[in-house]
């Protein structure tokens, strides 16, 4: 089974505020990503949180997922990688990262980088720009060995030979919040995608 780790453990510096809580509709970004994961063929779902975690784990309390706490999430998101990886399951086969700030997160996508995973068993299996990626458990204790702001892109540039990409990835789906610029851009989007299903 492959686990999935959702970084949310941020302390959203260049925003000012924390971005994981910021509404889109009804529901935070955080729980447009959680939404979205629950919907597909993972085994697992880990949240890791760090920054703004009560304010988190509140919103989180319904939700069948594990929350993880990393005390060294001031020391970039190489600490969240590392958290994560050391709190999935010992029957997991890999591991999907992605971020706490991509709302458009396709479930039909994700389900086929599962599949292809599944089938290949790639060291990392990612889409052609951006995240969600998947590390092959053999990764596992060098991602627990990571620090710093680079996160898993370290093991990817590491093992570039390696990386196997999907194509077909939405691109809506690699759209995430740093700024109130970005933030404003995807309430559009998300304003104009809820008018077509009406």
């Amino acid at each position: 089974m492959v686990s999935a780790v959702v970084l949310a453990a941020g302390q959203s510096l260049r925003m000012g505020r924390p971005k994981q809580l910021l509404k889109l509709g009804d529901k935070t970004l955080l729980e447009h990503v959680v939404d979205s994961m629950l919907q597909t063929d993972v085994g697992e779902l880990i949240v890791v949180l760090g920054a703004y975690r009560q304010g988190i784990e509140e919103i989180l309390a319904n939700y069948r997922i594990k929350c993880v706490f990393n005390e060294h999430y001031s020391c970039g998101q190489g600490t969240s990688v590392a958290a994560g990886a050391a709190a999935v399951d010992d029957q997991a086969s890999g591991i999907i990262y992605t971020v706490a700030d991509q709302p458009f997160l396709s479930p039909v996508f994700i389900n086929k980088m599962i599949r292809e995973f599944e089938e290949t068993k790639p060291l990392i299996l990612k889409p052609e720009v951006g995240m969600p990626a998947i590390f092959n458990i053999s990764l596992r204790s060098e991602l627990m060995a990571l620090s710093g702001e680079a996160g898993g892109r370290q093991l990817m540039e590491k093992y570039r030979e390696r990386v196997v990409l999907i194509p077909g990835c939405p691109e809506i789906m690699t759209m995430d919040v740093d700024t109130e610029e970005d933030y404003l851009r995807i309430k559009e989007l998300w304003e104009q995608q809820m008018g077509h299903h009406v």
